[in-house]
């Protein structure tokens, strides 16, 4: 049987079958050079013409992003370590030891040090955390007999990052407990007390503390005022200073009626000061009974000496806000079960832009970092409420939100963010 090719098969030799001869003349050449011609035409346009995105769209190139330096913990590790923005250049900084916990620690203005709940002191060297202290042994824990177990309720830092601002719970007995803000030198030393108050936030441009005042002493103070479920409201915002008589900034009655609230309507205040210490975001919440959602919230801007320079209402869900590192905008972050997350910018006294996370649907919004530039903000979040432990439930990493473009980008990394400063990732090796 005759083998078969995909070539056509040789002729025997010689021809049986010669094929008639053909003569080349310019009528015969005329239609296959016009073809020719044409084909040669169109190649060169198609080469020349610049090439049209697919269907799908181009293929976005990966995100890069090395500006700054971003400090995350491991969780449940304690580990502390750097990476950049993008998660490149991650470097795990075991050689300092692990924190206690599982809050982020909060960074100074200055970018010097960074504390957290627990009374750890991180301070900071040019590629990073170089060693961890405790402030907690160095303030005396006489001053506020205090249980190191418990942790403070809050921490910042003071004047330009020389003193930590703690609220931490006194236990006068066992059936009186209230909070109170200590002011301790991160240098080390022994703490000030402050007085009894519900909230507490350092003054970045003294060594003092702004706090929420409550209605009375005697109100904030009970047996489960400290970790109880009810929490006595406030009647004032107050500049306090070791050995000075406090000075009220503005009150809850002014507050609620620039709001418009009813005058008998219990609120809490939390007071949060631009990096300069010359703004106040003022977050005014209705105290409602233990268990349930505040119904009504919203921020109020004012000036130092009090001046109210705008308000706006929030969300229900909103959670944490941070000034910008220029004070003229305040960045939120909304998160709940089943509803997709987002971020909100707030230029003072103008409008809201909110930019939506693609695929985030997390439970709780527990970061919110500007980028030293301010062109940027890093979210991180609780994921889910099914992990089996605390660390299960986060965000495995963090995601950079570019205020220019809008665009979105998940970074997977080993921890959270807790500080985004200057410098970059390759100088931290």
């Amino acid at each position: 049987m005759a083998e078969v090719s995909g070539r056509r098969p040789l002729r025997p030799f010689p021809a049986l079958d010669p094929e008639p001869p053909r003569r080349l003349t310019w009528r015969s050449l005329r239609w296959p050079a016009i073809a020719c011609g044409l084909a040669a035409v169109v190649a060169a346009a198609l080469l020349a013409w610049p090439s049209s995105p697919s269907a799908s769209g181009p293929a976005r190139a990966p995100f890069a992003d090395r500006d700054g330096l971003v400090v995350f913990e491991q969780q449940p590790s304690g580990m502390l370590g750097t990476a950049a923005p993008d998660g490149s250049h991650l470097v795990t900084l075991r050689q300092i030891g692990a924190l206690q916990g599982t809050d982020l620690p909060v960074a100074a203005a200055d970018g010097r040090h960074l504390v957290d709940l627990e009374g750890e002191l991180v301070t900071m060297g040019p590629a990073g955390p170089t060693s961890v202290s405790d402030l907690t042994d160095s303030a005396g824990q006489d001053a506020t007999n205090q249980a190191s177990s418990l942790g403070w309720a809050d921490v910042s830092f003071a004047d330009g990052g020389r003193y930590v601002v703690a609220t931490a719970c006194k236990l006068a007995s066992l059936a009186s407990q209230s909070w109170v803000a200590d002011l301790i030198p991160a240098a080390g030393g022994k703490g000030r007390m402050l007085g009894t108050v519900t909230n507490a936030v350092g003054d970045p441009q003294s060594a003092a503390a702004i706090v929420s005042g409550p209605v009375s002493s005697s109100a904030a103070s009970s047996q489960g005022e400290c970790y109880g479920r009810e929490t006595a409201p406030d009647k004032a915002i107050e500049l306090r200073e070791p050995g000075r008589v406090a000075r009220t900034i503005v009150t809850a009655a002014e507050l609620k009626g620039v709001l418009g609230w009813p005058s008998a309507t219990p609120v809490l205040l939390n007071a949060d000061p631009d990096p300069r210490g010359s703004t106040l975001a003022l977050r005014v919440v209705v105290d409602t009974p233990p268990g349930q959602q505040a119904p009504r919230q919203a921020v109020v801007v004012i000036s130092r000496g009090g001046r109210i320079l705008a308000h706006m209402p929030l969300p229900a869900t909103t959670s944490i806000s941070q000034w910008s590192p220029d004070g003229e905008r305040i960045a939120f972050c909304r998160a709940s079960p089943g509803t997709p997350s987002s971020v909100s910018v707030w230029s003072v006294g103008q409008g809201v832009r909110t930019i939506a996370l693609p695929g985030r649907r997390d439970v709780w919004c527990n970061q919110l970092l500007w980028s030293p530039d301010g062109s940027q903000l890093i979210y991180a979040a609780d994921a889910t409420e099914r992990g089996l432990t605390e660390a299960d439930k986060l965000q495995h990493g963090w995601t950079v939100i570019d205020l220019r473009s809008g665009r979105v980008h998940d970074v997977t990394a080993p921890g959270q963010p807790a500080a985004w400063l200057p410098g970059t990732a390759e100088e931290s090796r």
